[in-house]
This record gives structure tokens, C-alpha cells and sequence, in this order.
């Protein structure tokens, strides 16, 4: 993947490019193997390249053919099937890099190719000949794409550093997103911190000439079409087939692959998947990468066979392959919180920075990830005891209540699941958030300033999609395709490993693969007293029994990851670190809570106490940024 730059006067004037080409400089670190740009009147592109695909090797961005410019960050993972679709003799395939392939669908299909693409990818296409501008993004945002209307200027780029670049734009911060962001700050969004300046949606294409932007929905998970057959064993083996065509295709480089390793199905799955594919072609898996701590006296291996790390060792002994553990600091949780989410966004998966930079140093140019499992392969039960409910399958609904309470001799547990997963589903959401059962923002003692949220009442309604549960599992699986969360994370993530030279791909969002899961019948989701009992069946004895996330070691690494930045933050109070007044917040009450750290986190108050500093914090940076040094 690489990076992207562009920017078009409707109004005619020509583009500077004394201007544009420092804008592109800002995205050096996105380019190892060098940047180029075509400066052509009131239309400028630029382009950062880095190589992931053998093809990548071909690109010659920004790419011009007719009357038609292109700039794109892609990699596309059906280029075969777009080949022959597009009639693209054989000889020619292997040194077509991906814009051209991409360009030739465009000419072919116009707006509707982007439906037939498969990968990653964020675009623009200039067509001279209609003066019009087309951009679009992949259905889940693996690749972000900031787009800005300015006037008669309009501008995009992969990375928001280079948009705020140009000068004559003077960019400020939307203080409704700042009281939003306050209000939510567990609701992860990509960052539009900045007015005028906001992500293309995933799963979107745009259309711009001097009348106007317009956005439009190309992905619609609602629609996948329903997969029936008559044997079970049939979805089994289809589902197969797509976990290892999209695990294979993500294979496609010469550079060193990581993975993700955890004790869950999702990065467990794709890495024997990739382990086994990558012997299979005479490769090897470079290195797995586990969040939880190596075994120490500190951390030491429990006696349970839950400890994910002995599923972890297991699995690596098995595959052959090597495993890096965590060894994120509290002082690195301290220098994240410092960051800026005007830029970067408010994501807190602070514990991948120790993985990018081991990762760098061996090279690694591509990591996979199961992140988006959840969503697609192993989606799980949420929403499904309530769709039960309202069909009157009882008897289902109590054998996935029992398993779930631990049996019958858990009677509180059985009335708690009953209540919470299928009762409660059927609430409006006033009484719904009355009784949720996830952390609720009033359970934390905020530091916002009440007279600064007053001033923008719509941001109390301002919540992500999926923050509740409803009576529909299919219903709940699109909620959360489309919540954002994902994109929040891919989108931090890209920007954070093109400093360290490397891309992300995640498999198990593969849009092939999400048609699949989405078309299944909800009663696939429990079987035999298991949830998530299809992808494990499609694996077969690949994945070890126990297997199950169970992350204990970690959850206490986290714990004294907490406890640490919090007594880093006591002493940077105490020495006056955060005197400088911010409008948004209360600075006497977030002082008091910054030196009075504990010494050491046990409990979950002394946590409830600990999360809004954290939104606080990053609050108060923005405004020390963009507000108080101007």
C-alpha cells in the first residue's frame, strides 16, 4: 500500500505546485521506494509508493491515459477474475500493476466497477474530458481516504497531515466533534477533528465537479444473498474455501509476513492458515506477534490450560513458527495519550506501537490480522437469543441461556442472560440505555465543562450504531460492519505502520467472505452447544479444542500498564506539567485526579477512575495544538 495526495480548482486557477509538493513530503514515511506527482493547471496528484505485491514494482503513479488521471492506493486481491473479465491477454497480466488494472475497470464499468473490486483501496480518477472527480474506498476502510471542499477547492489525501499542509486553507478544530468525542469517548470514530475535513464513509464512492460533492453507498451487507444448502457439511467446506483464498491472496508479496497470535479463533485461524500456505509454497511465516506478556515471575504461565499463551507455545511448536510477546510500557501508554487524534484518531490499541517497531526491524512489510472476525467469520450469538424470543423457539433459547450461565445451578446467571440478551433487546432506547449492560459513559466521572457540552445538544445523540443489542442477528452482524469501529482502527493502524515501513491486511473482512457469513441462516450461529461452531468445524482439527480467548496475563499487564502512566502523569502534574487552561475542560478536577494516583490498580473502580483521564488528556493536547498556541 502507499499513499495519495490530490487537489482540483473547479474555479480554474492553476494548483502551486512550490505548494503541493510540500503538502506530499508531509507522507514521505508512507513512500520507502520514493513519491512522484503530475502538476497539469488546476489539477494536481501525487503519489507515495510503496511495494507489497510483485506488481507494485510496475506502478508509474499518477497514471494518465487519455483523458483520464489516476492516483490509488490498492492492492487488489481478484485480479485474476478482473483480468479475464476485462479480456487482458495473459502476457500482459503479471506486469500490470493494480492502478491499471483499476483504470481499466473504471473505462469498463464507470462508477459500478467498484463493486466488482476485491481488496484494499482508496482512489481518485480525474476525468478532464467531464471535469469531473471520482474517489472511493473499499467496503470495510482498510484504507482510509480524508477528503476537504474548500470553495471552488477541493482536496483528498490518505493522511490528514497533508491536507492541513496547505496553509490556504486555514483549517480549525470543530468543537462539536470535541464535545462529542467527550461525551463518547469509547465510541471510536476516524478522525474529523477538523472542520471541512471528514473521512470518506467505507463502502462509499464520491462524485465531485463544481456544483457540488456527492457521496454514495455502494456496499450494502443487507443484501448479500441468502446461502441455503442442504448439508451442513456444505457450508463447512465452503467456508473453507473462502477462509483460504482469503488468507492465500494476502499472501501475495516477497516481503516477510507477521501475524497476529492470540488465543482466539480469529488470529489463531489465519495464521496456521498462512503458516501451512506459505510452507506449502516453500516460505515460512516470519514471526507471530501476541499483546500478552512473555512468561515471567512476574507474569507467570497459570496452572489452567486457559492461559492463552499455552495455546500460543502450542501452535507455534506446531507451525514452526516463532512467537514475539508484549512489552508495552506505561511510559509508551503515557506517549500515546500525547498523540494527536485530530491526526491519528482516538482509537486506544496503544499496544500494537511494540509490534510495529519489532516487526520493522525485521523487515516485515505486511502483518495480518484477524480484527473484523467478530464481525464476519466467527460472528457470534448477539442479537440471536432475542430473535428466539420473538419466534417462540424457547427451547433453543434456554439451552443457549444454560451454556451460557454455567447450567442450571446458576439460576441468577440463567435469569441474567434471559434478561439481557433477549428481554432487554425489545426496549426503546431510552430504557435501554437505563439498563444496559455495557460501561455507560454516566458510570464515569467526566471533566468536560458543562457549560462547554451545552452549547451543542445534538452531541449527546451523536453515538455509534451498535451501541445496544437487538432482537435480529443478521441485523446486529450489518450494525456492526458498519458501526465504524473497524475503520477507526484500520485507519489509525495505517497511519502508524507507515512509520514503520509496513502495511495491514485483514483477511477475515474479505468482502467475498463477508457475502457468506452474511447470507447464512441465524441458525447456523449455535449448534451443539457452541457458538462461532461453523468456522471451527471449517478448520477442523487445525485449531486445538481449549482454543478460547482467555487473556488473564494480559489483562494484568494492562492493569500495570494503567498504574504506570497514571504515576508518570501524577509526577508530570505535579511539576506543573498541565497548568495551561483548556475552555473544554475542567482543569481543577482533572489536576486533582491526575496526582492522585494509586499505587498500584487492583480493582475495577480504581480503573473507572482511571479511563476519563485518558479522554481528558487527549482533550486537552488538541486544544494545546490548535487552540491555545494560535
Amino acid at each position: 500500500m502507499s499513499a495519495i495526495l490530490g487537489r482540483v480548482h473547479f474555479a480554474g486557477e492553476a494548483v502551486d505546485p512550490e505548494a503541493f509538493g510540500p503538502a506530499l513530503a508531509t507522507l514521505d514515511h508512507y513512500g520507502r521506494e520514493g513519491a512522484s506527482l503530475w502538476v497539469e493547471g488546476p489539477v494536481a496528484f501525487g503519489f507515495q509508493r510503496l511495494d507489497i505485491a510483485p506488481t507494485s514494482v510496475h506502478e508509474n503513479q499518477p497514471l494518465v491515459v487519455g483523458h483520464l488521471l489516476i492516483v490509488a492506493d490498492v492492492i487488489l486481491d481478484n485480479r485474476e477474475s478482473l483480468c479475464d473479465q476485462l479480456a487482458i491477454e495473459a502476457r500482459w497480466r503479471a506486469q500490470m500493476p493494480d492502478s491499471r488494472l483499476l483504470l481499466h475497470a473504471y473505462r469498463r464499468w464507470g462508477r459500478e466497477c467498484v463493486e466488482r473490486l476485491v481488496g484494499d483501496f482508496a482512489f481518485a480518477i480525474w476525468d478532464a474530458r467531464e471535469q469531473v472527480l471520482f474517489c472511493a474506498r473499499d467496503h470495510i476502510g482498510s484504507r482510509p481516504l480524508y477528503y476537504c471542499r474548500a470553495g471552488e477547492r477541493f482536496l483528498f489525501a490518505t493522511d490528514i497531515r497533508a491536507i492541513y499542509a496547505f496553509r490556504d486553507l486555514s483549517l480549525a478544530i470543530d468543537e462539536s466533534r470535541v464535545a462529542s468525542f467527550l461525551l463518547w469517548p469509547h465510541d471510536a470514530s476516524e478522525a474529523r477533528f477538523f472542520q471541512r475535513v471528514q473521512p470518506l464513509a467505507p463502502g462509499h464512492w464520491l462524485r465531485v465537479d463544481r456544483h457540488g460533492v456527492t457521496p454514495q453507498a455502494y456496499w450494502h451487507p443487507m443484501e448479500a444473498p441468502s446461502i441455503r444448502y442442504s448439508r451442513r457439511e456444505e457450508y463447512t467446506e465452503h467456508f473453507r474455501e473462502l477462509l483460504e483464498l482469503a488468507v492465500g491472496d494476502r499472501l501475495n508479496t516477497r516481503y516477510p509476513v507477521g501475524s497476529h497470535l492470540s488465543g482466539g479463533l480469529d488470529s489463531t485461524g489465519v495464521t496456521i492458515l498462512a503458516s501451512q500456505r506459505m510452507r506449502a509454497g516453500g516460505g515460512q511465516l516470519d514471526m507471530s506477534y501476541s499483546w500478552s506478556p512473555p512468561v515471567s515471575a512476574h507474569y507467570p504461565l497459570a496452572d489452567s490450560h486457559r492461559d492463552e499463551r499455552r495455546v500460543i507455545d502450542d501452535i507455534c511448536r506446531r507451525e514452526g513458527i516463532r512467537c514475539q510477546y508484549g512489552t508495552t510500557t506505561g511510559r509508551e501508554y503515557r506517549d500515546y495519550l500525547a498523540r494527536d487524534i485530530a491526526l491519528d484518531g482516538t482509537t486506544d490499541l496503544f499496544e500494537e506501537w511494540g509490534v510495529m517497531r519489532q516487526a520493522a526491524r525485521r523487515g516485515t512489510r505486511v502483518m495480518l490480522s484477524g480484527w473484523g472476525g467478530d464481525e464476519s467469520a466467527t460472528f457470534g450469538v448477539r442479537g440471536y437469543p432475542g430473535y428466539l424470543l420473538k419466534r417462540g423457539q424457547w427451547l433453543r433459547l434456554l439451552a443457549i441461556a444454560r451454556t451460557a450461565a454455567g447450567g442450571f445451578r446458576h439460576p441468577r446467571k440463567l435469569a441474567r442472560f434471559l434478561w439481557q440478551e433477549g428481554l432487554l433487546t425489545f426496549l426503546p432506547d431510552a430504557l435501554y440505555a437505563r439498563h444496559s449492560p455495557y460501561l455507560r459513559p454516566d458510570q464515569l466521572e467526566p471533566f468536560y465543562r458543562p457549560d462547554f457540552i451545552a452549547r451543542f445538544p445534538r452531541a449527546r445523540d451523536q453515538r455509534m450504531p451498535a451501541w445496544r443489542e437487538y432482537p435480529d442477528p443478521i441485523g446486529m452482524q450489518a450494525l456492526l460492519l458498519q458501526n465504524g469501529h473497524l475503520a477507526s482502527r484500520m485507519s489509525t493502524w495505517a497511519h502508524w505502520a507507515a512509520e514503520n515501513g509496513m502495511v495491514y491486511r485483514y483477511p477475515l473482512t474479505d468482502q467475498r467472505l463477508l457475502r457468506f457469513t452474511m447470507g447464512l441462516p441465524p441458525e447456523l450461529l449455535w449448534h451443539q452447544g457452541q457458538a462461532r461452531s461453523l468456522y471451527r468445524d471449517a478448520f477442523g482439527s487445525l485449531l486445538p479444542r481449549q482454543l478460547g480467548k482467555n487473556d488473564n496475563a494480559n489483562e494484568k499487564k494492562r492493569m500495570n500498564i494503567r498504574t504506570e502512566c497514571w504515576q508518570i502523569l501524577a509526577e508530570e502534574a505535579a511539576k506543573g506539567r498541565f497548568q495551561h487552561d483548556c475552555d473544554w475542560l475542567d482543569m481543577a478536577a482533572l489536576q486533582a485526579r491526575l496526582r492522585d494516583a494509586p499505587p498500584q490498580m487492583t480493582s475495577t473502580p480504581e480503573m473507572l477512575r482511571f479511563l476519563p483521564l485518558c479522554s481528558a488528556l487527549q482533550a486537552w493536547y488538541l486544544w494545546q495544538r490548535y487552540v491555545f498556541t494560535r
